[in-house]
């Protein structure tokens, strides 16, 4: 057991966040804390981490155990070269390292032969503890995890402060992870993540020895790391065995359930109470009423499923454009490099359109290219006619005035629009009574993303851009959000690190990646399922992050050899499987021209009238059938494998 909590309780003043939450936390747990935002999930992390106090119940923690927390923002980051800031940071393990070069340099200047023993004694036990936290091989380890997390080798020398706000994040989780902790807390780790470095991260902790706590609003990282869901809801902790998916199902059950057991309960209280009210002046039944008065005292109300606000949202009809809506001729795009180059991609009307690929590729100056919002360097973008554009950026802060109302900022899309028509979709985006006349910059990253889909449904518009749309939403806005995409009938253009999202809606994938935007020959399922395979093979070749004592150089070519051995392996089974579809194939020929050849003689009326041939012929015909239907599981079988 590493932490268990006994009736806890936290509050804020007059408002009670939870009470009486009980849990136990055991080495090598993998579980989720959901909820809606505002429910409590961060303050309980919080408590776990020693931030807060509990302001009811008992918090155990067992001795010497190693919590780390990685919060949502960081206020200040260290600063140094990347990978030696990483190195410094991983916890016990650089502690001893730090700890051993200390007594190092106190041997050089100690004299005395007594001292020097004692410095010696400590220095083993330094060492002892090094060799037992894997400290000298923590560089090797720190390049691993930095390049998992999507970091290039020259950025390991690249100082701290040069990088953005959410590569410093990524920056902390490696070297949280290099600390090898006990318990492992994780806020809304993957926002910061792209694809690539998420499904990374995703390999990483199912083979994390230590337990793991984890808030997220992304159901498809859930569902492959977790086995446990807690979830808080109106002030109380539920517990669900299972990963995210098995949790929803599980949670309609409990849903449902309840509801016909207060149904029930509701009925048994009216039969009582009128029981009473008919009886309460009749003195023989006198005793029979004040039972049964005792009874509604003593009974527990069952609460029902209490629902929370939910966002409500549907785009408008769009309305009809040219059968092109953009094309895109030789475009490139330069800052201070090269981002992209020999871009050629037509959108004709009705595509829905998936754009994928790492952080800093490019994915986000491409959709503002398409948007109309940047210029390409080179090359030419060509609208079609009448096409309306809506635009929704990730960067949701540069295209909201700070200190304008969330009425003003609804008014300055639509000045036509009367307060109570503005009101009305402000509230679909759950702002209400005085919410609408909070200043744009006090809101939180959640609502500030949902003021910004607000302000896109006040003009319809037939091509929808997309920039990382659920960054900041709780799963259940998520959901809202991509049953609403589902029915959008304009045109779609989506950049989106959320598999499900992309998943559902996109039908067509490019990728961008190393200064070119090319197209998938394939579903994002299979995509994804692509990722996974090569991100698992790093693994399990030792460049994932597991110490397998091999430099990157010897791992990258291990990994080039088994990707040479596997591509060798799969020619020579389809040589095989082609040889075996070919044989097969000769075979049906002959016998489907025979088949034919006895359908006519069957048809002859010469032969109808001669019923011994006419058995004879009947008999052969089903024997061909037979060996044609057999082939024929033959070869499907083999196509199957081909495939």
């Amino acid at each position: 057991m590493i932490i268990n909590a006994s009736a806890l309780g936290m509050r804020f003043g007059i408002e009670e966040i939870f009470e009486n939450v009980n849990f136990t936390i055991n080495r090598g747990d993998m579980a989720a804390l959901v909820g809606v935002n505002g429910a409590g999930k961060t303050t309980l992390i919080r408590i776990l981490n020693g931030e807060l106090e509990p302001s009811a119940g008992d918090l155990h923690v067992s001795g010497e155990v190693r919590i780390a927390y990685l919060p949502q923002q960081m206020k200040s980051f260290p600063e140094g070269p990347l990978l030696e800031t990483v190195c410094s940071e991983a916890g016990e393990a650089a502690r001893a390292l730090d700890r051993m070069n200390r007594i190092h340099a106190d041997l050089e200047i100690v004299e005395d032969s007594g001292e020097q023993k004692q410095l010696l004694e400590k220095l083993a036990e330094a060492h002892d503890l090094a060799d037992s936290t894997d400290a000298f091989s923590i560089r090797s380890r720190a390049e691993k995890v930095l390049s998992g997390l999507g970091f290039s080798a020259n950025d390991f020398t690249k100082p701290m402060e040069e990088f953005s706000g959410g590569w410093r994040m990524r920056g902390q989780l490696a070297s949280l992870l290099l600390s090898d902790p006990d318990l492992l807390l994780l806020d809304e780790p993957t926002n910061h993540l792209d694809l690539e470095a998420r499904i990374w991260l995703e390999e990483y902790l199912t083979k994390f020895r230590g337990a793991v706590w984890i808030i997220s609003h992304d159901p498809g990282f859930l569902d492959r790391v977790v086995s446990r869901i807690y979830e808080i809801e109106f002030g109380e902790l539920s517990s669900y065995t299972g990963n995210y998916s098995f949790y929803e199902e599980k949670k309609q059950e409990d849903i449902s359930r309840r509801e016909k057991q207060a149904k029930h309960q509701t009925e048994q209280i009216e039969k009582i109470r009128r029981f009473i009210k008919r009886f309460k002046a009749t003195e023989s039944k006198r005793f029979q009423v004040r039972s049964r008065e005792k009874m509604l005292e003593k009974m527990e109300v069952i609460q029902t499923h209490r629902d929370p606000n939910h966002m409500r949202l549907r785009f408008p009809d769009p309305p009809g454009s040219g059968k092109i809506v953009a094309r895109l001729e030789d475009v490139s795009r330069r800052y201070d490099r090269t981002i992209f180059s020999g871009v050629n991609l037509e959108i004709q009307r009705g595509d829905r359109i998936g754009i994928v690929g790492k952080n800093g590729e490019g994915k986000s100056t491409l959709s503002r290219i398409l948007a109309g919002v940047e210029d390409p360097t080179g090359g030419s973008l060509q609208m079609g006619s009448r096409v309306k554009t809506g635009f929704y950026t990730q960067e949701v802060d540069q295209h909201l005035e700070p200190g304008l109302s969330l009425l003003d900022q609804l008014a300055a899309v639509s000045a036509s629009s009367s307060e109570r028509e503005l009101r009305s979709i402000l509230g679909g985006f759950l702002f209400t009574g005085d919410d609408v006349f909070k200043k744009t910059g006090v809101l939180s990253g959640g609502e500030k993303s949902r003021l910004a889909l607000a302000r896109i449904l006040l003009s319809p518009v037939n091509f929808l851009i997309l920039d990382e749309p659920t960054n900041h939403l709780d799963i259940f806005s998520r959901k809202v959000l991509c049953e609403a995409l589902e029915k959008y009938t304009g045109t779609l253009v989506l950049i989106s690190h959320d598999e499900q999202l992309l998943s559902s809606l996109v039908e067509t994938v490019y990728e961008v990646r190393n200064g070119q935007v090319s197209l998938f020959g394939g579903s994002f399922d299979y995509y994804l399922r692509k990722k996974h395979e090569r991100i698992r093979s790093s693994f399990e070749s030792g460049k994932g992050g597991s110490n397998t004592g091999k430099t990157p150089r010897e791992a990258e070519k291990e990994r080039k050899r088994k990707e040479a051995e596997q591509r060798r392996k799969l020619y020579a089974g389809q040589k095989k499987i082609r040889a075996g579809i070919s044989r097969i194939e000769r075979k049906l020929l002959p016998l489907e021209g025979k088949r034919e050849e006895l359908e006519g003689f069957l048809q002859d009326p010469e032969i109808i009238s001669d019923t011994p041939r006419l058995v004879e012929l009947q008999k052969e015909h089903a024997y061909v059938c037979q060996e044609i239907q057999g082939y024929q599981k033959m070869w499907d079988e083999l196509a199957e494998q081909m495939d």
